[in-house]
């Protein structure tokens, strides 16, 4: 899967979820934004070293509400980026994505998102990730995933490749 290569020093790092200690056993001070979109409840009963560690942050961690409990809680801008028939977010990802495309950043980098696509919960959620990825792309935003991923392409191109099922 490989490490982060060196980044221009103005670029953003974002992390989510429990990456800090899957990836990075708790130590990734490098990091501009962070993303937890679960309820409170559930972090606190599922990954407590998670919500212990957002408690120590001062840097923004995204939430869908408010957290008092956190320094540097802040509530995602939802009522900025879901319009009223915008329903294509199944993940954190997808919030992320179209935060970042809402922002106006000219190039998104994805590492790690390796998801399972023979897991039916991962599976709507790479549909809905390429989604956002497509729409950026639309957008002129250059969208570079890293590493082994299901968010890649990974069929033949129709027409040049394959024809009716058959390659060609």
């Amino acid at each position: 899967m490989g490490d982060i290569p060196p980044f221009d020093g103005d670029a953003e790092r974002w992390g989510l979820n429990d990456l800090i200690f899957r990836r990075f056993a708790g130590d990734f001070t490098d990091w501009t934004r962070w993303f937890d979109l679960h309820p409170t409840w559930w972090i606190q009963e599922k990954r407590p070293a998670a919500y212990d560690w957002y408690r120590q942050q001062t840097k923004p961690v995204y939430r869908l509400a408010a957290d008092p409990a956190l320094p540097g809680c802040r509530v995602y801008p939802r009522e900025c980026i879901q319009t009223a028939d915008e329903r294509e977010f199944a993940g954190s990802l997808c919030w992320m994505l179209a935060l970042a495309i809402y922002e106006g950043f000219d190039a998104i980098d994805l590492f790690w998102f390796t998801l399972d696509g023979t897991d039916p919960f991962y599976k709507i959620q790479i549909e809905s990730a390429k989604y956002w990825i497509g729409f950026a792309r639309g957008r002129g935003i250059q969208v570079t995933i890293h590493g082994d991923s299901a968010l890649k392409p990974t069929g033949p191109v129709y027409g040049y490749e394959i024809i009716d099922g058959v390659r060609v």
